[in-house]
């Protein structure tokens, strides 16, 4: 894969069905495309892969909300970057640090100072390693529990437990 071959934009109303087809579910993307109450709250930026054709198909994304909402552990910890998430075949080629720069572009250029995400260590050790390789500090020592829903890859949502880190970096 070469990194010219890969683009990250805005997410369209018209990628919906792209994104469900890359990770489930629809309602999950439609969620965050189409909340026309509050848009400036956030920004959602896919990422795409040209083919030898110049048929770009998506291959990740990533979400980061500059407002908290009150059902969050921890509002005031904004802007927050959240389900940052790469095809399982592309990653570890640079694709996820690209959604990641793109994310913290967008927050430095409203004017925020940092920015914080929240990653499973235990579930995702390479992607701590790649925060901390972006300048990314842990705000604890050790991972707390934390009740999420979660849409598995069938799209059935659950509620579940698991350890998190919150994460942040001064931009």
């Amino acid at each position: 894969m070469d990194a010219a071959s890969v683009h990250v934009r805005d997410v369209s109303r018209g990628d919906l069905d792209a994104l469900a087809a890359l990770r489930p579910t629809r309602e999950l993307h439609a969620a965050r495309v189409c909340n026309d109450i509050d848009d400036d709250a956030k920004r959602y930026f896919l990422a795409e892969i040209a083919d030898a054709d110049h048929v770009r198909r998506p291959i990740g994304f990533g979400v980061i909300y500059f407002r908290g909402e009150v059902t969050w552990r921890r509002p005031d910890r904004v802007p927050l970057i959240m389900d940052l998430w790469v095809a399982p075949k592309l990653r570890r080629r640079g694709v996820g640090d690209m959604i990641l720069r793109a994310l913290e572009d967008a927050a430095r250029a409203r004017g925020f100072p940092c920015v914080f995400l929240q990653v499973q260590p235990q579930r995702n050790a390479a992607a701590v390693a790649m925060y901390q390789r972006r300048g990314y500090q842990k705000l604890q020592e050790s991972p707390y529990r934390d009740l999420y829903a979660e849409v598995d890859d069938a799209g059935v949502l659950r509620e579940a437990q698991t350890l998190i880190l919150d994460m942040q970096k001064w931009l």
